[in-house]
């Protein structure tokens, strides 16, 4: 019996080899990895395959209604926008808005972002200053609190956070409260049961407590909170001591960007929300469609986007208003499993470098980019681009900091510059030449571009874009620059880990 069960695996693996060379779609180097791991350890290698792949989302045909049923709120609009944009090409008063037209357009028609209106936009590069602005929106919000975080821990700041919410559900305020379910794996169930009691709602995204679904390789990395529908913030905090450099636990210096904004950015950013709730209402088959969703919808973001005989409303986002200075006109982009391109954020980025004339600057907590992405840094760089990559010098994951090195090794070769941040930096920001500018939940790695549901502000501004070179400039200040000579004089064995770990980067 032994002996039969063996060969059924053995069978199984070689169907599953089989499958990587010919039917798999994914670079050369992320199937070599999977040959690799099948081939050294069978049975084993077929089940992380079968997790981990990205090739067997677990969605349900009701969840992908929802996500193509929430873009179609914005479907009018986006194609109007589209026809105003070129019709004023020559036109345009910000100079950024009409250099990345392309770039524009390709988030419209392929990402379905909308590109909507930001009043003002505030970044945080201290976790505490925003935990203390976070929890003052919160206390004075009157109808609505939305919020999406991939950890929600229990410790002061989680706790303070989670007892404003209960006493504002208590007082009618509709608090909807998104937790991805491994992120926040060592969070006690208990803990949000407090928000339902409360007259809240807590929500697990893609439970996993019950077993080990095929869910488990897809997680919401994003952080959002939206209050009142007036004010959102967006960045790569968590809700976390650590990320206030106040844990016992965590020791890492801790520094993060998250920007608060106002103005029609932020309806994009409660649309995005709601579906991510409705998606879970969906996969649980508790919902039967958007449209029956749609009901529970906030009545200023329906009103927003609704149309009127099939015209678009006059809304700011539809008028010359786009045109004028003193706003500035943001993409919200949204990646994951469930949208029909998953890679739209890291297009965006790639669309962002090979636009580059002077300079590309980046800063990211982990650095294994896939092979596009690679090629678009090399490439800019033979082009006479200036580019600097802040990295963190104190590292989470030490198999994450090895893969890193490694490919900042490669890079370095080709002119691209890399700097250690003393500490641990957790910002996920890019801005190009001055003009353009993301801030977001996205890491450069293979993970967050193809596997994780994650977000990204995207902002035409040179104003705003410079306050964050401003920023990045100040981060490179205290930052050392690190030479390919410098990671070649490392020790032996911690070269050749990092290579094996490399090698394994698309897996991780």
């Amino acid at each position: 019996m032994l002996n039969l069960i063996l060969l059924l695996i053995q069978i199984a693996n070689i169907l599953c080899i089989i499958f990587v060379l010919f039917f798999e779609r994914q670079e050369s180097m992320r199937r070599f990895t999977w040959i690799l791991l099948l081939a050294f350890l069978p049975g084993a290698g077929m089940i992380f395959y079968i997790l981990f792949s990205g090739h067997l989302f677990a969605g349900t045909r009701r969840m992908h209604q929802v996500k193509q049923a929430t873009q179609s709120f914005t479907k009018e609009l986006r194609r109007a926008q589209k026809e105003m944009l070129f019709s004023y090409k020559k036109n345009i008063p910000n100079d950024s808005l009409k250099e990345f037209l392309p770039l524009i357009n390709m988030n419209l028609a392929e990402g379905k972002s909308l590109l909507a209106l930001t009043d003002s936009a505030v970044v945080y590069t201290s976790g505490k200053e925003f935990f203390e602005d976070l929890c003052l929106e919160i206390e004075n919000a009157k109808s609505s609190i939305c919020m999406e975080y991939f950890i929600f821990h229990k410790d002061k700041i989680g706790t303070k956070i989670m007892e404003i919410l209960c006493k504002k559900a208590q007082e009618g305020v509709d608090v909807k409260l998104i937790y991805d379910d491994l992120g926040s794996i060592s969070t006690p169930s208990s803990f949000f049961r407090k928000l339902n009691k409360a007259g809240g709602r807590a929500r697990p995204f893609f439970q996993i407590r019950l077993g080990l679904p095929l869910t488990l390789n897809y997680r919401n990395h994003r952080k959002l909170s939206v209050i009142d529908s007036k004010k959102a913030f967006i960045g790569g905090v968590n809700i976390g001591d650590e990320y206030a450099n106040m844990s016992k636990r965590c020791r890492l210096n801790w520094r993060d960007t998250v920007v608060c904004l106002t103005g029609s950015t932020v309806f994009t950013l409660q649309l995005n929300f709601l579906s991510d709730w409705y998606s879970m209402d969906a996969w649980n088959n508790r919902t039967k469609s958007m449209e029956e969703a749609q009901k529970y919808f906030p009545p200023q973001v329906t009103n927003f986007f609704k149309s009127n005989g099939g015209t678009p409303l006059s809304l700011p986002v539809m008028s010359e208003e786009l045109l004028e200075k003193g706003k500035i006109p943001t993409q919200i982009i949204t990646a994951g499993p469930n949208e029909k391109r998953k890679a739209n954020i890291e297009d965006s980025f790639i669309r962002m470098i090979m636009s580059a004339k002077k300079n590309i600057f980046i800063q990211t907590p982990y650095f294994t980019p896939d092979e596009g992405f690679y090629t678009a840094l090399k490439l800019a760089s033979y082009s006479g681009v200036k580019i600097k990559i802040i990295i963190p010098r104190d590292w989470d994951k030490f198999y994450m900091k090895a893969a890193s090195f490694e490919f900042a090794r490669e890079l370095c070769q080709e002119g691209v510059s890399f700097y250690l941040y003393p500490g641990f930096i957790h910002s996920k920001m890019i801005t190009v030449d001055g003009k353009i500018s993301s801030i977001g939940t996205t890491n450069i790695d293979i993970r967050s571009f193809s596997l994780h549901f994650e977000e990204n502000a995207v902002f035409y501004d040179p104003s705003f874009s410079l306050e964050c070179e401003k920023i990045f400039k100040e981060d490179l200040e205290i930052s050392r620059n690190i030479t390919k000579a410098e990671f070649d004089r490392r020790f032996i064995l911690k070269r050749a880990f990092g290579s094996f770990c490399k090698l394994f980067s698309p897996l991780m």
